[in-house]
């Protein structure tokens, strides 16, 4: 009596581990840029009403990090703007700007990216907006 597997039935299993590895491993892929693309829009959801809010009580904003605290792993944050790249390229800010007088807040979304979490953003509905400070 055998102890052991034969060469037929190694091939076998390696070639069951590879179709179900065909499968499972795209549908990982795309589970976590969906799961970055939903803590993306949670963060510009909690940033643009911090920094209104922020605006409001204090009725100015010189630095965007006075009102904001965000993952710096995913986000560069400079005086009045902040920033999430995507393979390198600027797929998300928010920036205060002064527009005469009227500070706005705008909000700045690549939606001409062909793949990633911008395209995942886009495809959620989340679009390049101008809200204003008061």
């Amino acid at each position: 009596m055998k102890k052991g597997f034969s060469l037929l039935e190694l091939i076998f299993a390696i070639v069951v581990i590879g179709i179900i590895a065909s499968f499972a491993i795209p549908k990982y892929l795309d589970t976590k840029d969906s799961a970055m693309a939903s803590t993306i829009k949670r963060d510009i959801a909690t940033a643009t009403t911090s920094i209104k809010s922020h605006y409001l009580v204090n009725g100015d904003i010189a630095k965007i990090s006075d009102a904001i605290a965000l993952n710096e792993t995913h986000w560069g944050i400079e005086d009045s703007k902040i920033t999430y790249k995507d393979n390198g390229k600027d797929c998300v800010s928010l920036e205060v700007k002064d527009n005469s007088g009227t500070k706005t807040l705008e909000l700045t979304v690549d939606s001409t990216a062909t793949n990633g979490i911008c395209k995942i953003l886009t495809a959620d509905g989340i679009k390049s907006t101008i809200y204003n400070l008061y």
